[in-house]
C-alpha cells in the first residue's frame, strides 16, 4: 500500500483468535504500545463487547463478523493450529 492511500478495513482490522474469545483491534491506531482494542467476542458468552471509540464502518464489519460465531453456538470451535477447540456458548 501507498503511504498516501488511505487505509482499507482489511488493512486496520485486526482479528485475533484467543484462548477465552476473538479480540477486533486497529492496526492503524496504537495504544499502550498495542494496536488499539476495538471489540472482544467471549467464546463462553457469545456476547460481543464494541469500545465505544469503535469507528462505525469497523463496528459494522465486526458486528457482522461475530454474528458468523454467534450463529454457530454450540458447536466446537478451533482456537488453535494444533487443533484445540472450544464450545460455543459454554
Amino acid at each position: 500500500m501507498n503511504s498516501t492511500e488511505p487505509a482499507t478495513s482489511d488493512d486496520r482490522l485486526f482479528v485475533g483468535v484467543f484462548s477465552t474469545g476473538i479480540g477486533y483491534a486497529d492496526r492503524t491506531r496504537e495504544r499502550d504500545d498495542d494496536f488499539t482494542r476495538l471489540a472482544f467476542l467471549s467464546f463462553r458468552s457469545l456476547e460481543l463487547d464494541v469500545e465505544p471509540d469503535c469507528p462505525d464502518d469497523l463496528a459494522a464489519e465486526i458486528r457482522a463478523h461475530a454474528a458468523g460465531i454467534q450463529a454457530m453456538r454450540g458447536q466446537d470451535y478451533r482456537i488453535s493450529t494444533v487443533g484445540q477447540t472450544v464450545r460455543l456458548g459454554g
